[in-house]
């Protein structure tokens, strides 16, 4: 698989993969489009790339559409809604009437495909999508149609401009009965891109960022589609009209529906840690060699490395969330279902929400140079500030987490134990585990608060005679608690990360400078995440003000460590990443005296 990626790298060095700052909109969207042409048509390993792999070499799939990221990240969108949304609905959801009908011309670009889930009134409620699928079995065809303006399917991706085709969500009924939220392959526009009777399409237009990607809005006017236009893996219709499915309830097929989001999710997670490494790896370059009041550099100011270094470490935290998401998601037999989800849902909103503030203090930490869009910095933040919310609202996301902790009874045990006060003060060294102690505290903190409230609601609610009022009481109470609710995915999704990287770094086969160096960068991702949030360790007695005295020296003590000696060690750790020069590319990272030659 390294071999694979260093040949996707290889090729980003080619004359269409460099940026171009100057360029229309129109343009953006055609050379995007040029440059997914370019990536479909090379052959790694002796194949191209093959959507099929999204069931049968997942990993191979995912690593060749993450290497796109390096590049632009409206190439790696559009790669993605075509590949991962649109294909690989089709792979997961459909049969094998689907599969060749489509994946070869998806393969090869010849049928260019969206996605259709979210509408302009629903997009984290998608099982409450208005789109409507009316079975007719006179003419054993599937009418598709957008019953209000709030049901036209918005911000679909490849819409506004390039696709052909649509897996599309859609409200099923069948002889009078409603089925709940099934996928549908639509097509849009005809092989010359002229749109087909029926379909009105609107293109969104400028964007922020990523414009790369023609984002549109769509509209259905009973539009009819044959029987096997149905994605039936899990659910079909045959011609007289009669539904079936080995799922029994439209809440569980519901979930099927929509479980090749995970995929996106991991996807999206990779891209922002991938923007992460490429930001601090040009920050830190740069302040390492850039004076000012006189020959101290910048990265020897504690203030400097206060802003940029927490950000590294964090990097370092994610991506080991990461390693162990697709071990859980690809390497096993028969992943867990409900494992994945959490994990790649917490994965995501914390990837992506550190990548807004990780690349915040990037652009600052380079004054006016991280500013000009040659410096890599400004781009990335504009193109990458949807992610935290497509694919899933990040406060959704971490809600999820949280609501898995809570009816999780397998540990509910241990994590309703009393949080127990941690002494930093007590010793003159905090430890990993003293660290991972009060990480885990947190948690238990936050689950019992909001498991606790949730259970006195429905026990006032007479929750004995009343089960219905009961668990109204319960939902109230956790609604009541949101804010809590939030900071309960974060800190499941710290802590999980503070017990990979203790676990990676002590493995680590590595020199005793480098093992200084991961002990430093895990020293520093535990106490900034603790430092972070230390009004809550304080009100829950895992602090007193005294530790939290010692725990700001830590932090300090850990950014000299890797800041120090010239930043030699975070220099290391950024080396360590493995991005080749050509994807770095801002002249900042370089030598920044010659930025007039370089431009």
């Amino acid at each position: 698989m390294l071999l694979v990626l260093a040949l996707v790298v290889t090729l980003l060095q080619a004359d269409i993969f460099k940026p171009n700052h100057y360029l229309s909109l129109m343009d953006f969207r055609e050379l995007t489009l040029q440059r997914l042409q370019k990536f479909v048509s090379v052959e790694f390993l002796g194949r191209g790339f093959d959507v099929g792999d999204y069931l049968t070499d997942p990993r191979r799939f995912m690593a060749l559409l993450e290497c796109l990221a390096f590049s632009d990240y409206s190439l790696s969108i559009k790669a993605g809604v075509h590949f991962t949304l649109c294909g690989g609905t089709i792979c997961k959801l459909g049969t094998q009437k689907h599969h060749e009908a489509y994946l070869h011309r998806l393969n090869t670009l010849d049928l260019p495909g969206c996605f259709g889930m979210t509408e302009l009134g629903h997009g984290s409620n998608v099982m409450g999508i208005e789109t409507q699928a009316v079975y007719d079995p006179s003419t054993q065809e599937f009418v598709i149609n957008t019953p209000t303006n709030e049901a036209s399917k918005y911000w679909i991706g490849g819409s506004g401009q390039h696709g052909k085709v649509c897996t599309v969500f859609a409200q099923l009924t069948v002889g009078g009965t409603w089925q709940g939220p099934h996928v549908f392959v639509v097509r849009i526009r005809d092989d010359n891109g002229k749109l087909l009777p029926g379909v009105r399409i609107k293109d969104h237009g400028p964007k922020m960022g990523l414009n790369g990607v023609d984002n549109g809005q769509i509209w259905f006017d009973n539009v009819r589609i044959p029987r096997d236009a149905l994605l039936d893996r899990f659910a079909s219709v045959d011609a007289a009209g009669t539904y079936s499915s080995p799922i029994p309830t439209v809440s569980a097929r519901f979930g099927t529906m929509i479980g090749g989001l995970t995929t996106g999710r991991i996807l999206i997670a990779q891209g922002a840690i991938a923007a992460c490494m490429i930001g601090t790896t040009i920050a830190i370059r740069y302040a390492a060699q850039r004076p000012q009041f006189g020959d101290k550099l910048i990265m020897n100011y504690l203030s400097h490395q206060r802003r940029l270094l927490p950000g590294l470490a964090v990097t370092y935290a994610l991506q080991l969330g990461m390693k162990q998401l697709k071990a859980a998601a690809f390497d096993t037999p028969k992943p867990d279902p409900k494992l994945v989800h959490v994990l790649s849902s917490g994965l995501k909103a914390a990837a992506t929400w550190s990548r807004v503030e990780i690349l915040q203090q990037c652009r600052e930490c380079c004054g006016g140079m991280g500013f000009l869009s040659a410096n890599k910095i400004g781009p990335m933040k504009t193109d990458m500030d949807v992610d935290v919310t497509f694919e899933g609202d990040n406060t959704v996301l971490m809600q999820q987490v949280a609501r898995a902790l809570l009816e999780d009874k397998s540990g509910s045990a241990a994590m309703n134990d009393s949080p127990q006060h941690v002494a930093l003060t007590s010793s003159s060294h905090i430890t990993p585990e003293q660290l991972l102690a009060l990480l885990k505290g947190h948690e238990q903190y936050l689950l019992s608060t909001i498991r606790g409230a949730m259970q006195s609601a429905a026990a006032a609610a007479n929750g004995s005679s009343n089960a219905k009022a009961a668990a109204a009481a319960a939902q109230q109470a956790f609604d009541d608690n949101l804010d809590l609710v939030v900071e309960l995915g974060w800190a499941n999704i710290e802590r999980l990360c503070m017990e990979y990287m203790i676990k990676e770094s002590n493995a680590a086969a590595a020199t005793a400078s480098a093992k200084a160096g991961l002990a430093a960068l895990r020293q520093l991702y535990g106490a900034t995440r603790i430092e972070k949030r230390q009004g809550r360790y304080l009100e829950a007695g895992l602090l007193t003000a005294a530790d939290a005295v010692a725990l700001r020296q830590a932090v300090n003590k850990a950014c000299r460590q890797l800041g120090g000696n010239g930043a030699v060690p975070a220099l290391k750790l950024c080396e360590a990443f493995g991005i080749p020069d050509h994807i770095l590319s801002a002249p900042i990272a370089f030598n920044w005296r010659q930025l007039g030659q370089t431009l």
